[in-house]
Protein backbone atom coordinates (compact mmCIF):
# COMPACT_ATOMS: atom_id res chain seq x y z
CA UNK A 1 0.00 0.00 0.00
CA UNK A 2 2.78 2.41 0.98
CA UNK A 3 4.65 1.65 -2.27
CA UNK A 4 1.56 2.34 -4.35
CA UNK A 5 0.97 5.66 -2.55
CA UNK A 6 4.57 6.69 -3.17
CA UNK A 7 4.16 5.94 -6.88
CA UNK A 8 1.04 8.10 -7.03
CA UNK A 9 2.80 10.99 -5.30
CA UNK A 10 5.76 10.77 -7.68
CA UNK A 11 3.40 10.82 -10.67
CA UNK A 12 1.54 13.84 -9.29
CA UNK A 13 4.81 15.66 -8.64
CA UNK A 14 5.93 15.01 -12.19
CA UNK A 15 2.65 16.36 -13.53
CA UNK A 16 2.89 19.52 -11.45
CA UNK A 17 6.58 20.16 -12.21
CA UNK A 18 7.21 22.95 -14.71
CA UNK A 19 8.19 21.88 -18.21
CA UNK A 20 11.87 22.35 -19.07
CA UNK A 21 12.65 25.94 -20.02
CA UNK A 22 13.53 26.66 -23.63
CA UNK A 23 17.18 27.15 -24.45
CA UNK A 24 18.24 30.68 -23.53
CA UNK A 25 19.48 33.35 -25.90
CA UNK A 26 23.17 32.75 -26.55
CA UNK A 27 26.14 34.13 -28.49
CA UNK A 28 28.41 32.33 -30.93
CA UNK A 29 31.65 33.78 -32.28
CA UNK A 30 32.26 32.59 -35.82
CA UNK A 31 35.41 32.86 -37.94
CA UNK A 32 34.57 34.29 -41.37
CA UNK A 33 37.89 34.58 -43.24
CA UNK A 34 38.07 36.12 -46.70
CA UNK A 35 38.83 32.98 -48.69
CA UNK A 36 38.36 34.90 -51.96
CA UNK A 37 40.95 37.47 -51.01
CA UNK A 38 38.56 40.41 -50.85
CA UNK A 39 40.01 41.52 -47.51
CA UNK A 40 43.80 41.52 -47.25
CA UNK A 41 44.55 41.99 -43.55
CA UNK A 42 47.98 43.36 -44.43
CA UNK A 43 46.24 46.32 -46.10
CA UNK A 44 43.08 46.58 -44.01
CA UNK A 45 42.89 48.31 -40.66
CA UNK A 46 40.86 46.56 -37.96
CA UNK A 47 40.11 47.88 -34.48
CA UNK A 48 41.82 45.72 -31.83
CA UNK A 49 41.08 42.61 -33.87
CA UNK A 50 43.43 40.26 -35.69
CA UNK A 51 41.01 38.31 -37.86
CA UNK A 52 37.61 38.48 -39.49
CA UNK A 53 34.87 37.17 -37.24
CA UNK A 54 31.23 37.76 -36.39
CA UNK A 55 29.35 37.57 -33.12
CA UNK A 56 25.96 35.96 -33.62
CA UNK A 57 23.20 36.38 -31.03
CA UNK A 58 20.79 33.46 -31.32
CA UNK A 59 17.25 33.93 -30.00
CA UNK A 60 15.68 32.13 -27.10
CA UNK A 61 14.26 28.91 -28.54
CA UNK A 62 16.63 28.60 -31.49
CA UNK A 63 18.11 25.31 -30.23
CA UNK A 64 14.76 23.89 -29.11
CA UNK A 65 13.09 24.31 -32.51
CA UNK A 66 15.39 22.73 -35.09
CA UNK A 67 12.75 22.95 -37.79
CA UNK A 68 12.14 26.67 -37.41
CA UNK A 69 13.74 29.39 -39.56
CA UNK A 70 14.29 32.86 -38.10
CA UNK A 71 14.55 36.40 -39.48
CA UNK A 72 17.98 38.01 -39.38
CA UNK A 73 19.28 41.46 -38.49
CA UNK A 74 22.81 42.57 -39.36
CA UNK A 75 23.97 45.03 -36.70
CA UNK A 76 26.91 47.13 -37.89
CA UNK A 77 29.46 48.98 -35.75
CA UNK A 78 30.91 52.47 -35.94
CA UNK A 79 34.32 53.43 -37.30
CA UNK A 80 36.09 53.24 -33.93
CA UNK A 81 34.67 49.92 -32.79
CA UNK A 82 34.92 46.25 -33.63
CA UNK A 83 32.35 43.46 -33.66
CA UNK A 84 32.40 43.26 -29.85
CA UNK A 85 31.01 46.75 -29.32
CA UNK A 86 27.36 45.79 -29.59
CA UNK A 87 27.76 43.15 -26.87
CA UNK A 88 29.82 45.36 -24.55
CA UNK A 89 27.62 46.28 -21.54
CA UNK A 90 29.19 49.75 -21.58
CA UNK A 91 28.32 50.26 -25.25
CA UNK A 92 25.60 48.40 -27.13
CA UNK A 93 24.65 46.03 -24.32
CA UNK A 94 22.87 43.91 -26.95
CA UNK A 95 22.07 41.00 -24.62
CA UNK A 96 19.93 43.33 -22.53
CA UNK A 97 18.61 45.63 -25.26
CA UNK A 98 17.68 42.68 -27.50
CA UNK A 99 16.67 40.29 -24.73
CA UNK A 100 13.36 39.31 -26.38
CA UNK A 101 14.34 39.98 -29.99
CA UNK A 102 12.56 37.46 -32.26
CA UNK A 103 15.42 36.84 -34.67
CA UNK A 104 19.08 36.12 -35.29
CA UNK A 105 21.44 39.08 -34.82
CA UNK A 106 24.72 39.10 -36.76
CA UNK A 107 27.38 41.54 -35.51
CA UNK A 108 30.29 41.34 -37.97
CA UNK A 109 33.75 42.85 -38.16
CA UNK A 110 34.07 45.93 -40.36
CA UNK A 111 37.29 47.66 -39.33
CA UNK A 112 37.60 51.23 -40.56
CA UNK A 113 36.59 50.36 -44.10
CA UNK A 114 33.27 52.20 -44.30
CA UNK A 115 31.70 49.11 -45.90
CA UNK A 116 33.23 50.10 -49.22
CA UNK A 117 35.33 48.42 -51.89
CA UNK A 118 38.18 50.92 -51.66
CA UNK A 119 38.90 52.74 -54.89
CA UNK A 120 42.71 52.69 -54.61
CA UNK A 121 43.27 54.48 -57.89
CA UNK A 122 40.70 52.28 -59.63
CA UNK A 123 42.34 48.96 -58.76
CA UNK A 124 39.87 48.14 -55.92
CA UNK A 125 42.19 45.55 -54.39
CA UNK A 126 42.95 44.54 -50.81
CA UNK A 127 40.08 46.24 -48.99
CA UNK A 128 36.78 45.22 -50.57
CA UNK A 129 34.16 45.21 -47.85
CA UNK A 130 31.18 45.15 -50.23
CA UNK A 131 32.33 42.01 -51.97
CA UNK A 132 33.34 40.44 -48.64
CA UNK A 133 29.92 41.04 -47.07
CA UNK A 134 27.85 40.09 -50.12
CA UNK A 135 29.85 37.09 -51.36
CA UNK A 136 31.47 35.71 -48.20
CA UNK A 137 29.92 36.89 -44.93
CA UNK A 138 26.23 36.66 -45.84
CA UNK A 139 26.57 33.27 -47.60
CA UNK A 140 28.46 31.97 -44.55
CA UNK A 141 25.63 33.03 -42.24
CA UNK A 142 23.04 31.56 -44.62
CA UNK A 143 24.79 28.21 -44.67
CA UNK A 144 25.41 28.04 -40.91
CA UNK A 145 22.10 29.30 -39.49
CA UNK A 146 18.43 28.69 -40.18
CA UNK A 147 17.61 32.07 -41.70
CA UNK A 148 14.10 32.69 -42.93
CA UNK A 149 13.98 33.44 -46.67
CA UNK A 150 12.44 36.63 -48.04
CA UNK A 151 13.80 40.19 -48.02
CA UNK A 152 11.03 41.26 -45.63
CA UNK A 153 12.71 39.05 -43.01
CA UNK A 154 16.18 40.56 -43.47
CA UNK A 155 17.32 43.87 -41.95
CA UNK A 156 20.63 45.72 -41.87
CA UNK A 157 21.89 48.86 -40.18
CA UNK A 158 23.77 50.27 -37.26
CA UNK A 159 25.20 53.43 -35.82
CA UNK A 160 27.39 56.11 -37.38
CA UNK A 161 29.51 54.22 -39.96
CA UNK A 162 27.14 51.28 -39.48
CA UNK A 163 24.12 53.44 -40.32
CA UNK A 164 25.85 54.50 -43.52
CA UNK A 165 26.60 50.85 -44.30
CA UNK A 166 22.99 49.82 -43.77
CA UNK A 167 21.62 52.34 -46.26
CA UNK A 168 24.39 51.58 -48.77
CA UNK A 169 23.87 47.82 -48.62
CA UNK A 170 20.07 47.79 -48.76
CA UNK A 171 20.38 49.63 -52.07
CA UNK A 172 23.11 47.44 -53.52
CA UNK A 173 21.54 44.13 -52.43
CA UNK A 174 17.76 44.72 -52.64
CA UNK A 175 16.94 41.09 -53.38
CA UNK A 176 18.21 40.18 -49.90
CA UNK A 177 17.59 43.19 -47.65
CA UNK A 178 14.15 44.76 -47.44
CA UNK A 179 14.70 46.80 -44.24
CA UNK A 180 17.49 49.20 -43.30
CA UNK A 181 18.15 51.57 -40.42
CA UNK A 182 20.59 54.30 -39.50
CA UNK A 183 21.30 55.62 -36.02
CA UNK A 184 23.34 58.80 -36.44
CA UNK A 185 24.63 57.71 -39.84
CA UNK A 186 26.73 59.96 -42.07
CA UNK A 187 24.43 59.81 -45.08
CA UNK A 188 25.76 62.54 -47.37
CA UNK A 189 29.20 61.25 -48.22
CA UNK A 190 30.03 64.19 -50.48
CA UNK A 191 29.11 66.99 -48.08
CA UNK A 192 32.02 69.31 -47.34
CA UNK A 193 32.21 68.43 -43.64
CA UNK A 194 32.34 64.69 -44.36
CA UNK A 195 34.99 65.07 -47.05
CA UNK A 196 37.20 67.11 -44.72
CA UNK A 197 36.66 65.31 -41.38
CA UNK A 198 35.94 61.66 -42.18
CA UNK A 199 39.44 60.81 -43.45
CA UNK A 200 40.81 61.79 -40.04
CA UNK A 201 38.55 59.22 -38.34
CA UNK A 202 39.32 56.51 -40.88
CA UNK A 203 43.04 57.23 -41.11
CA UNK A 204 43.11 57.26 -44.93
CA UNK A 205 42.60 59.94 -47.59
CA UNK A 206 39.11 60.26 -49.04
CA UNK A 207 40.47 59.68 -52.54
CA UNK A 208 41.96 56.30 -51.56
CA UNK A 209 38.53 55.05 -50.49
CA UNK A 210 36.07 56.76 -52.86
CA UNK A 211 38.17 58.54 -55.48
CA UNK A 212 37.46 62.19 -56.23
CA UNK A 213 34.86 63.69 -53.85
CA UNK A 214 32.94 64.88 -56.92
CA UNK A 215 33.55 61.75 -58.96
CA UNK A 216 31.10 59.00 -59.94
CA UNK A 217 32.51 56.39 -57.54
CA UNK A 218 31.90 58.67 -54.55
CA UNK A 219 28.42 59.45 -55.87
CA UNK A 220 27.63 55.75 -56.26
CA UNK A 221 28.46 55.29 -52.55
CA UNK A 222 26.53 58.34 -51.34
CA UNK A 223 23.15 57.30 -49.87
CA UNK A 224 21.67 60.76 -50.47
CA UNK A 225 22.49 60.49 -54.19
CA UNK A 226 21.33 56.86 -54.47
CA UNK A 227 17.85 57.01 -52.93
CA UNK A 228 16.27 55.49 -56.06
CA UNK A 229 17.98 52.18 -55.18
CA UNK A 230 16.01 52.07 -51.94
CA UNK A 231 12.60 52.29 -53.55
CA UNK A 232 10.81 49.17 -52.40
CA UNK A 233 12.67 48.95 -49.08
CA UNK A 234 11.76 50.27 -45.65
CA UNK A 235 14.17 52.75 -44.06
CA UNK A 236 14.38 54.07 -40.50
CA UNK A 237 16.53 57.08 -39.54
CA UNK A 238 17.37 58.44 -36.11
CA UNK A 239 19.51 61.46 -35.31
CA UNK A 240 20.17 63.59 -32.26
CA UNK A 241 20.01 67.37 -31.91
CA UNK A 242 23.57 67.81 -30.61
CA UNK A 243 22.48 68.58 -27.05
CA UNK A 244 23.99 66.47 -24.28
CA UNK A 245 21.83 65.28 -21.41
CA UNK A 246 22.69 65.95 -17.79
CA UNK A 247 21.33 62.46 -17.03
CA UNK A 248 24.23 60.91 -18.96
CA UNK A 249 27.72 60.81 -17.36
CA UNK A 250 29.99 63.57 -18.64
CA UNK A 251 32.16 62.67 -21.62
CA UNK A 252 34.34 65.52 -22.92
CA UNK A 253 34.66 64.14 -26.47
CA UNK A 254 30.95 63.43 -26.72
CA UNK A 255 29.98 66.87 -25.40
CA UNK A 256 32.32 68.67 -27.82
CA UNK A 257 33.16 66.91 -31.09
CA UNK A 258 30.28 64.48 -30.55
CA UNK A 259 27.87 67.38 -30.34
CA UNK A 260 29.18 68.92 -33.57
CA UNK A 261 29.11 65.55 -35.35
CA UNK A 262 25.51 64.86 -34.32
CA UNK A 263 24.29 68.22 -35.57
CA UNK A 264 25.81 67.40 -38.94
CA UNK A 265 24.28 63.92 -38.81
CA UNK A 266 20.83 65.42 -38.22
CA UNK A 267 21.15 67.71 -41.26
CA UNK A 268 22.26 64.78 -43.42
CA UNK A 269 19.51 62.49 -42.12
CA UNK A 270 16.83 65.09 -42.83
CA UNK A 271 18.33 65.65 -46.28
CA UNK A 272 18.18 61.93 -47.00
CA UNK A 273 14.62 61.66 -45.66
CA UNK A 274 13.42 64.52 -47.88
CA UNK A 275 14.98 63.06 -51.03
CA UNK A 276 13.80 59.55 -50.18
CA UNK A 277 10.20 60.66 -49.65
CA UNK A 278 10.31 62.60 -52.89
CA UNK A 279 11.41 59.39 -54.66
CA UNK A 280 8.66 57.35 -53.00
CA UNK A 281 10.80 55.45 -50.48
CA UNK A 282 9.08 54.21 -47.32
CA UNK A 283 11.18 56.18 -44.81
CA UNK A 284 10.60 56.97 -41.13
CA UNK A 285 12.59 59.71 -39.41
CA UNK A 286 12.88 59.96 -35.63
CA UNK A 287 14.52 63.05 -34.20
CA UNK A 288 15.83 62.62 -30.68
CA UNK A 289 17.83 64.60 -28.16
CA UNK A 290 21.50 63.72 -27.78
CA UNK A 291 25.02 63.64 -29.15
CA UNK A 292 27.21 61.17 -31.02
CA UNK A 293 27.79 58.64 -28.23
CA UNK A 294 26.74 55.18 -27.08
CA UNK A 295 24.38 56.12 -24.21
CA UNK A 296 22.17 58.01 -26.65
CA UNK A 297 22.18 55.19 -29.21
CA UNK A 298 21.08 52.74 -26.51
CA UNK A 299 18.22 55.06 -25.62
CA UNK A 300 17.24 55.39 -29.28
CA UNK A 301 17.24 51.65 -29.95
CA UNK A 302 13.78 50.88 -28.43
CA UNK A 303 12.22 53.29 -30.93
CA UNK A 304 13.83 51.34 -33.75
CA UNK A 305 12.46 48.09 -32.35
CA UNK A 306 8.99 49.63 -32.08
CA UNK A 307 9.25 50.56 -35.76
CA UNK A 308 9.57 46.84 -36.45
CA UNK A 309 12.72 45.85 -38.31
CA UNK A 310 11.03 42.92 -40.07
CA UNK A 311 7.81 44.48 -41.33
CA UNK A 312 7.14 43.48 -44.93
CA UNK A 313 8.26 45.95 -47.61
CA UNK A 314 5.58 47.68 -49.63
CA UNK A 315 6.45 45.92 -52.91
CA UNK A 316 6.66 42.23 -53.88
CA UNK A 317 9.78 40.20 -53.33
CA UNK A 318 12.54 40.29 -55.93
CA UNK A 319 11.18 37.61 -58.27
CA UNK A 320 7.80 39.33 -58.56
CA UNK A 321 9.06 42.91 -58.87
CA UNK A 322 8.75 44.06 -62.47
CA UNK A 323 9.28 47.79 -61.95
CA UNK A 324 12.58 49.05 -60.55
CA UNK A 325 15.72 51.14 -61.06
CA UNK A 326 19.11 49.97 -59.85
CA UNK A 327 22.29 52.08 -60.03
CA UNK A 328 25.77 50.72 -59.38
CA UNK A 329 29.49 50.72 -60.06
CA UNK A 330 30.02 47.24 -58.61
CA UNK A 331 31.81 44.67 -60.83
CA UNK A 332 29.04 42.11 -60.21
CA UNK A 333 25.94 41.70 -58.14
CA UNK A 334 22.22 41.03 -57.95
CA UNK A 335 19.75 43.59 -59.29
CA UNK A 336 16.34 42.39 -58.10
CA UNK A 337 16.96 38.78 -59.13
CA UNK A 338 19.09 39.55 -62.18
CA UNK A 339 22.71 38.55 -61.78
CA UNK A 340 25.11 40.88 -63.56
CA UNK A 341 28.84 40.67 -64.31
CA UNK A 342 30.82 43.39 -66.06
CA UNK A 343 33.74 42.48 -68.28
CA UNK A 344 35.55 45.32 -66.48
CA UNK A 345 34.24 47.04 -63.38
CA UNK A 346 32.62 50.41 -64.21
CA UNK A 347 35.10 53.19 -63.60
CA UNK A 348 33.97 56.29 -65.49
CA UNK A 349 30.26 56.50 -64.71
CA UNK A 350 27.41 54.97 -62.75
CA UNK A 351 25.51 52.27 -64.62
CA UNK A 352 21.71 52.33 -64.37
CA UNK A 353 19.60 49.23 -64.93
CA UNK A 354 15.84 49.67 -65.27
CA UNK A 355 13.09 47.10 -65.53
CA UNK A 356 9.60 47.97 -66.77
CA UNK A 357 7.44 44.92 -67.30
CA UNK A 358 9.29 42.60 -69.67
CA UNK A 359 11.75 45.28 -70.79
CA UNK A 360 15.20 45.52 -69.19
CA UNK A 361 17.42 48.45 -70.16
CA UNK A 362 20.83 49.72 -69.19
CA UNK A 363 22.48 53.13 -69.40
CA UNK A 364 26.19 53.74 -69.02
CA UNK A 365 29.24 52.15 -70.58
CA UNK A 366 30.93 48.76 -70.65
CA UNK A 367 30.01 45.19 -71.47
CA UNK A 368 27.85 43.20 -69.09
CA UNK A 369 26.48 39.67 -68.89
CA UNK A 370 23.05 39.40 -67.29
CA UNK A 371 21.65 36.10 -66.03
CA UNK A 372 18.08 36.05 -64.68
CA UNK A 373 17.01 33.92 -61.76
CA UNK A 374 19.66 34.97 -59.25
CA UNK A 375 18.82 33.57 -55.83
CA UNK A 376 17.89 36.26 -53.30
CA UNK A 377 21.08 35.72 -51.27
CA UNK A 378 23.43 35.37 -54.29
CA UNK A 379 25.40 38.51 -55.18
CA UNK A 380 28.04 36.71 -57.26
CA UNK A 381 26.48 37.80 -60.54
CA UNK A 382 25.24 34.32 -61.37
CA UNK A 383 21.66 33.25 -62.06
CA UNK A 384 19.68 30.05 -62.25
CA UNK A 385 18.36 30.62 -65.78
CA UNK A 386 21.37 30.39 -68.13
CA UNK A 387 18.99 29.88 -71.05
CA UNK A 388 17.85 33.47 -70.48
CA UNK A 389 21.34 34.97 -70.13
CA UNK A 390 22.63 37.60 -72.55
CA UNK A 391 25.76 39.69 -72.99
CA UNK A 392 25.43 43.27 -74.24
CA UNK A 393 27.34 46.52 -74.56
CA UNK A 394 25.75 49.46 -72.82
CA UNK A 395 23.52 51.27 -73.47
CA UNK A 396 20.93 48.60 -74.30
CA UNK A 397 17.26 47.72 -74.30
CA UNK A 398 16.32 44.05 -74.08
CA UNK A 399 12.94 42.35 -74.15
CA UNK A 400 12.81 39.55 -71.61
CA UNK A 401 11.22 36.33 -72.91
CA UNK A 402 8.34 34.90 -70.88
CA UNK A 403 9.68 33.09 -67.83
CA UNK A 404 12.86 35.19 -67.70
Amino acid sequence: MRAALSAVLVALAAGLAPSPASAAQRVETVDVPSSKGYIDLAQTRLNKATKLQANVLLPDGYDDQPGKAWPVMYLLAGVGDNMGAWLDPKKGDARKVLKDFPGIVVMPESGRGYFTDWWRGGSRVGTRWERYYFEELIPAMESRYRIKPGRQHHAIGGLSMGGYGGLLYVGQFPSYFGNAFSLSGLLDLQSSEVVSVLPVDIGSPFTRIWGSPKGPYATSHNPVKMVSNNLGSRVYLSAGDGNASMRVPFNFAAWTSGSVAERSVRVQSLRYAAKAREAGVDVTYSGVSGVHDWPYWRMAFPRLLNWGVFNAPSVPDAAANTSWTYRTMAPQGNAWGYGYKFASAPSAEIVTFTRSGQTLSGVGSGTVTITPGAADADASGNGTKPQCAFTVTLPFTHTLPAGC
